[in-house]
């Protein structure tokens, strides 16, 4: 039942939505008013604040409030250093001719790419740490960290505070290029007497012979493992007793991994080098690096780095994964609904309830509205909006207007998914057809051999530019060329449908469906048989012309 102070704003006619309502908007970094005045505490935030629990790898599906938890820890923590991946200026190293002729040949450029986090990091540190510190503002910085770090046990700090000089003191960006020259010196002073035909060069690289390849790939190696690893362990210990208050606790927290600073191939390798920094970093008992990743993009880094030995439980314990309840998600909802309602008509509190119908086709609205999302703040978010557009001039959103609005965005919704995971499938978008118009649980062998060969021979009609990183282009064009046969790439498909959440699967009649987006395993895809069967998500029933049963 609509609450009195709802019925006496629509009674005076005063409260109508407007146009330009909304109660959020898509990018955190964009919602500022309603990320301050309506944020919700899962748990997550006590976490992150507390510098003796490892967990501090923030893990979650797009818009599931990563960056919202960071800027809620910058809102409330004194001493939070932000970095943004593009501001260092880590271009200097893709474009490097020379270390991409290293890295060519089979130099492993891993200790540099960690030697470079270690180096951003206790600068930025120390940087923050000494201007916190109470002094004669007509000190110089240097003055005053030469003062503060005068101790014998800070020594070693200081020893390397007065190795770098100048550059310790300018940007980062000029940092990691003075390191980045630096290391490019010593690669070729180690190879050129030797061999002084060497161009440094992609060129060169391809024209070595096995012996010179060997020696040089020696020899480069040996640089690369000289770079000063053992000497920054020994500055983590020696920050650790810089930063001895237990009472000042420092964060570094670094977002945007997942956009386009650099190329994808340097990219992950520099991410796989920043998780071990993280778990490097634990030894400094008062700080605290804090990285969201999205949840394909850390499985996409560990794909692409995988070694000899790798082990990722070894990385579990850093691990915080976003999650969602109903109950939380419901009071987010209704925190931004008297949010925008408060700021215009009303003192008293106003939800969900007020505003929505009692029921939707039989159901509680609140359930209607989760059942379509992904359990994310982003998707109820983005449904509410569509449904204000839908209700302009109006007090109350009507059952029709709500399913107005669902359909709005469920076409909204199925965009944003093929948009999230373009890096791994670019073409997802347009295999969805294979969806359409069918029921919402439905058996496997619905998507017969001729429905498959017919989208698969029009993608490849309509789509000359071969991508052959995408596994499902790559198997659409091997089933046209007669090279895999029409299960095989369903098994491909389904997999691909599976990852991204666009589909749960129920591989055997007595088990229940299973949902990559709940966490549930369901690696046997190849244990798909006639008599499994496909379960569409309620987000995207709308959008594909899902069918009722």
């Amino acid at each position: 039942m609509p609450s009195k102070d709802t019925k006496k704003i629509a009674r005076q006619d005063r409260f109508r939505f407007r146009r330009q309502d909304n109660i959020g908007v898509a990018a955190a970094e964009q919602d500022i008013d309603f990320l301050q005045n309506c944020f919700v505490d899962t748990g997550d935030l006590i976490t992150l604040q507390d510098c003796n629990d490892p967990r501090s790898i923030i893990i979650g599906r797009t818009g599931s409030g990563k960056t919202a938890l960071l800027k809620r820890l910058q809102e409330t923590e004194e001493r939070v250093i932000e970095i943004h991946p593009e501001s260092l200026a880590l271009s200097y190293i893709s474009n490097s001719t020379i270390l991409n002729f290293f890295d060519h040949i089979g130099v492993k450029l891993d200790i540099f790419f960690k030697l470079l986090w270690r180096h951003v990091f206790v600068i930025e540190l120390v940087e923050r740490y000494v201007k916190t510190q109470e002094g004669s503002v007509k000190k110089s910085i240097k003055d005053r960290i030469m003062n503060i770090f005068s101790e014998k046990k800070n020594g070693r700090l200081l020893a390397y505070i007065e190795t770098w000089g100048s550059s310790f003191w300018k940007e980062t960006e000029y940092r990691i290029k003075e390191i980045k020259n630096n290391l490019e010196n010593n690669l070729q002073a180690s190879v050129k007497a030797d061999f002084p035909h060497i161009d440094f060069d992609l060129s060169s690289a391809r024209n070595l012979s096995r012996e010179e390849r060997a020696e040089i790939l020696h020899r480069g190696q040996n640089v690369i493992n000289r770079v000063q690893i053992r000497e920054l362990s020994e500055i983590i210990e020696a920050t650790d007793e810089a930063l001895s208050d237990p009472q000042k606790r420092y964060f570094i927290v670094i977002d945007s991994l997942d956009e386009n600073w650099i190329e994808d191939r340097l990219r992950y390798r520099l991410i796989r080098a920043l998780i071990e920094t993280v778990k490097d970093f634990r030894k400094i008992r008062n700080a605290k690096i804090i990285v969201a990743l999205r949840f394909d993009l850390i499985e996409r880094v560990f794909k692409q780095t995988r070694d000899t030995g790798f082990q990722e439980e070894k990385y579990e314990s850093l691990y915080l994964p976003i999650t969602w309840t109903d109950n939380a998600l419901t009071k987010m909802l209704d925190f931004r609904i008297n949010h925008l309602i408060k700021r215009r008509f009303t003192k008293g509190n106003v939800t969900h309830r007020d505003l929505l119908p009692s029921k939707i086709l039989r159901e509680p609205p609140m359930k209607y509205i989760l059942k379509r999302s992904m359990m994310r703040p982003r998707d109820v978010i983005m449904f509410f909006n569509f449904c204000i557009k839908r209700a302009i001039d109006k007090p109350t959103i009507t059952p029709r207007l709500l399913q107005e609005a669902e359909h709005e965005y469920s076409k909204n919704r199925l965009k944003s998914l093929a948009d999230e995971w373009i890096s791994d499938y670019p073409n997802l978008l347009y295999f969805t057809r294979i969806l359409k118009s069918r029921t919402q649980l439905f058996p496997v062998h619905e998507i017969t051999n001729d429905d498959i060969t017919e989208t698969c021979l029009e993608f490849c009609v309509t789509n000359q530019n071969r991508q052959d990183d995408d596994p499902i282009s790559i198997s659409a064009r091997e089933l046209v060329e007669d090279i895999r046969s029409a299960n095989s790439f369903l098994q491909v498909l389904l997999r691909a449908f599976y990852t991204t959440g666009l589909i749960g699967l129920k591989l055997e009649s007595y088990e229940a469906v299973q949902w990559s987006i709940s966490n549930d395993l369901c690696d046997s895809i190849s244990e798909i048989s006639d008599k499994s069967k496909i379960s569409i998500h309620p987000m995207f029933w709308r959008a594909l012309g899902v069918k009722s049963r």
